[in-house]
Order: structure tokens, then C-alpha cells, then sequence
């Protein structure tokens, strides 16, 4: 639910911001608006994959910090793990 408003919000949004353009395309100039419609979709692809690799890298470090934790903390043969107990015999 939360979604679906949030895309008709972002729709809205985009619809007001470029109303002139898409009234020049719905007359017939279409030239113009295809043109600055165009320009808008190359920058969006070009932010969109900055942030999807980004999001990759930060998520690739997350992933191998994890596994270097594991790796270090894990339990030798014979240890026993029970928390909150530090004291070994």
C-alpha cells in the first residue's frame, strides 16, 4: 500500500515537473519534448547505475566483513560454546 503511493507521489511528482514538455509533445512538437525526455532518461541511467554499483560494493564489503568474522571467531575442536561463560578449566 505504502508502495503504490509512493510511486503515484513520485508520478505526480514527475508529471508536474515536466507538464510543458509533455503538453508540447501531446500538440505534436514532439521534437523538443523527445529531445529533453531523452537527455532526462540518459541522466537517470547514469545515476541509476552509480547507485546500483554503489549499492554493490557496499553490500560485497558487508558480505566479506562477515566472512572474515566468521572465519576468526570460529570454534576450535573440543571448545565449547556457551555464552557468557569465559572461564576455561
Amino acid at each position: 500500500m505504502l508502495g503504490r503511493l509512493l510511486v503515484a507521489a513520485i508520478a505526480g511528482v514527475v508529471v508536474w515537473k515536466y507538464r510543458d514538455s509533455l503538453r508540447e509533445y501531446a500538440q505534436g512538437n514532439a521534437g523538443p519534448a523527445r529531445e529533453r525526455l531523452d537527455g532526462l532518461l540518459g541522466t537517470m541511467k547514469d545515476r541509476s547505475e552509480t547507485l546500483l554499483d554503489q549499492a554493490k560494493e557496499q553490500i560485497s564489503t558487508r558480505l566479506d566483513t562477515a566472512r572474515e568474522k566468521l572465519r576468526g571467531g570460529a570454534l576450535e575442536p573440543g571448545q565449547e560454546n556457551v555464552p557468557g561463560s569465559s572461564f576455561r578449566a
